[in-house]
């Protein structure tokens, strides 16, 4: 059965025109009329009756033309769904955005990504996914979420950023807690690099330390100020040689955060998955 040919009828049924409905289609009328014909040939009765005032349905075409109306309906919605546009639209954490996406953004043809969200504490971004805000997601040390598909996608240790004239920067490694009798840089209380650094302070009896919190962007010009020590993913220390600051490797990667790519349906996260390279 043609699934065209009740496209064609249920046009017709909608313009009660055939010159109408061929417009509306861009086929002639004549091509139009032997589809309709062929249709009726295939059901075995009469969809029309035909007139000088138009096309008018008959009782059987009725009947299907409402039986017709939802399926098709529902169908086209599928239709729509399963050949997914080519643009997805991600959620990020800044530092992604900045340091991770480009590569994508630039080499993949197959699809576009486009950044549409950016959260501090990627977890924020779930909901917005949830709620059909955007396609996918980056999320930080959450590998599962009820109703979503995950996959891993890479593990990021973090450096110690100090400035060159520290008296740290000679170092070619540290412990976390070398770090800690300085002024330390950090992100918004909320997210989960500033909640890290505050279980370790409490982890090595740091009771009190000096914390400015600051926007994720602002965190290396400040350790070039000299106004304390940051703490910096690699994804970002391997790409950049910021003036004025050191990047420090810490021992026994106190400091690690694993990446979990979301997306709310399994094709969505396979396309992805293949764009990354996973």
């Amino acid at each position: 059965m043609n699934l065209q040919r009740f496209e064609y009828f249920m046009t017709v049924a909608r313009e009660k025109s055939l010159s109408k409905a061929a417009h509306s289609l861009f086929v002639s009328q004549p091509a139009l009329s032997k589809q309709i014909k062929k249709l009726e040939d295939t059901l075995g009765f009469s969809l029309f009756i035909r007139s000088s005032s138009g096309m008018t349905l008959t009782q059987k075409g009725k009947e299907l033309y409402r039986d017709l109306d939802p399926i098709l309906g529902q169908l086209s919605r599928l239709i729509e769904k399963y050949t997914m546009d080519n643009v997805i639209r991600m959620g990020s954490d800044p530092m992604l955005a900045s340091y991770f996406f480009p590569d994508y953004i630039e080499r993949i043809d197959t699809f576009e990504i486009h950044l549409t969200m950016i959260r501090d504490d990627t977890i924020d971004l779930l909901p917005l996914l949830e709620s059909g805000d955007i396609d996918a997601a980056i999320i930080q040390d959450h590998p599962h979420q009820k109703g979503c598909c995950s996959s891993h996608l890479f593990s990021d240790e973090f450096y110690a950023a100090v400035p060159v004239t520290h008296p740290l920067a000679a170092c070619e490694t540290l412990e976390i807690q070398d770090c800690f009798p300085y002024t330390q840089l950090l992100p918004a209380a909320s997210t989960p690099l500033s909640n890290k650094i505050k279980a370790l302070m409490t982890q090595h009896g740091i009771i009190s330390s000096d914390i400015k919190e600051l926007p994720y962007h602002a965190l290396i010009g400040f350790v070039a100020q000299n106004q304390g020590v940051s703490y910096l993913p690699s994804i970002m220390v391997k790409k950049m040689d910021y003036k004025g600051v050191v990047f420090i490797p810490l021992q026994g990667t106190p400091l690690k955060r694993e990446m979990y790519l979301f997306t709310l349906d399994q094709r969505t996260l396979e396309v992805l998955k293949q764009g990354f390279h996973m």
